[in-house]
């Protein structure tokens, strides 16, 4: 976590592609929002998030993941790394599918959500507002 007076308060981690990823990214969310101003329904909302953007960087991506917290004002920024180059794909499943409905669910707890390439990689995010 960044301490300086200046600077916003922001933590990262770095994860191995693994089913224990989620988990662990969930996890390491909750312990950092419980040290900021977050109203805890919303922190609720963002481990929800940050477990669905691992774990699509796990299944969809490769290599390492990378987690990225950020608070500016009123504004959490969750932000997901992996290092693959394809962008994200909002599916729209239908009723009987299991699956696919991360990033609908990113889009309905979210104030913005988006991505941008890194690299070799890409950084997958979404901001929650308070306040």
């Amino acid at each position: 976590m960044s301490g300086a007076l200046d600077e916003p308060p922001s933590a990262h981690r770095h994860l191995p592609p693994t089913v224990h990823s989620a988990g662990d990214a969930r996890a390491f969310v909750a312990e950092t929002l419980r040290s900021w101003p977050v109203p805890a329904e919303l922190a609720e909302d963002i481990v929800l998030a940050a477990s669905e953007l691992v774990t699509n960087a796990v299944e969809h991506g490769h290599g390492e993941v990378e987690i990225a917290l950020r608070l500016t004002g009123g504004v959490v920024r969750l932000s997901v790394r992996d290092e693959a180059d394809a962008e994200p794909v909002r599916r729209h499943p239908d009723e009987h599918s299991p699956r696919g409905r991360g990033l609908a669910l990113i889009e309905a707890i979210s104030a913005a959500w988006g991505h941008h390439r890194a690299g070799s990689g890409k950084w997958v995010w979404a901001e929650f507002r308070f306040g």
